[in-house]
């Protein structure tokens, strides 16, 4: 039961939060390995062209403008999949942890490096079983056209004809191409999400005027948890996305990065670290409300399992 809780929370607060996914990924992806000295479209190509996605309010009127309100759900089914597919493994992994007491340690810190650790761990089993979704995701999520196209442009046309497509051309480790990249940064932002919600919460709900409302408790310490882990996350992120949206050679390995460490020295070498925190702002406005969302109803679905099975 705590699995399909876990699951269905995350979908439920991954259709609010999927907009800002859009725009963080074009972010992300804007401007790929080149120097900020001007506006630019693509490797070894400059532009005086203004970026389309210099601010979130820029980017939702450059959506809006050539691909219409439609444009800001971009990949949604395979988001969705994506969040079913991780939250319920993670959700009830780092769960049924909890209720054997796992992540207690004889003391704060110790319960804090506990959590930390059952909340990466939980994070590397979700990624690992929904790798492919959040492949197909960033993909479909990066297609527009003209000036309005950032990265490589992969042409799917949905998510079944994404993953037959990638698995007749490049077999089952085609659709895990990339893992290496997800692995790395669910690690570690789901140890920054659930160590910090699961202490917050803790200190929230000695508070009176917390004690009242499961909702409201979880509110709170979903709030500070979004902001350590947008913090923690943002560059692993961004290395995510261009590791799954690079396009790929006849024997399946990527055109421009052969490995995260690649990845990361390219986009620091070339963009500096604002290269590695590109989209953050747009990041922040997904994972906050998502947190919030996600994790707050996940405690308000258990309050009532509790509630209907005594």
């Amino acid at each position: 039961m705590d699995f399909l809780l876990g699951g269905c929370a995350a979908t439920c607060a991954g259709f609010f939060s999927n907009p800002f996914d859009v725009i963080k990924t074009r972010q992300q992806l804007h401007g790929e390995l080149l120097e900020r000295t001007g506006s630019t479209t693509g490797p070894g190509q400059t532009t005086t062209t203004r970026n389309p996605y210099g601010s979130v309010l820029r980017s939702f009127r450059s959506i809006l403008r050539s691909e219409g309100v439609l444009g800001l759900q971009k990949g949604l089914v395979s988001a969705l999949a994506f969040q079913f597919a991780m939250n319920s493994v993670r959700l009830g992994i780092y769960q049924t942890a909890e209720n054997c007491e796992w992540t207690r340690g004889a003391n704060p810190a110790g319960t804090l490096l506990r959590s930390i650790a059952w909340g990466g761990l939980s994070g590397v089993i979700g990624s690992t079983v929904a790798c492919p979704f959040y492949m197909v995701k960033t993909q479909i999520q990066a297609r527009s056209h003209g000036q309005y196209a950032v990265g490589y442009q992969h042409q799917h046309t949905g998510t079944l004809a994404a993953l037959s497509g990638i698995y007749r051309e490049h077999g089952v480790r085609g659709l895990w191409r990339g893992y290496p990249g997800i692995v790395t940064r669910t690690a570690i932002g789901s140890s920054a999400q659930l160590a910090t919600f699961s202490t917050c919460k803790e200190l929230f709900a000695q508070l009176d005027w917390c004690r009242e409302s499961v909702a409201f408790t979880a509110f709170a310490a979903s709030m500070v948890s979004g902001f350590f882990t947008c913090v923690f996350m943002s560059p692993f992120d961004v290395i995510a996305t261009r590791l799954f949206n690079q396009g790929v050679d006849a024997r399946g390995r990527g055109l421009l990065y052969g490995s995260v460490l690649d990845c990361f020295t390219k986009t620091l070498r070339a963009e500096g670290l604002h290269g590695l925190y590109k989209g953050f702002v747009p990041n922040y406005w997904r994972i906050a409300p998502h947190t919030i969302l996600n994790l707050t109803i996940w405690d308000q679905f258990k309050a009532w399992r509790d509630l209907y099975y005594g």
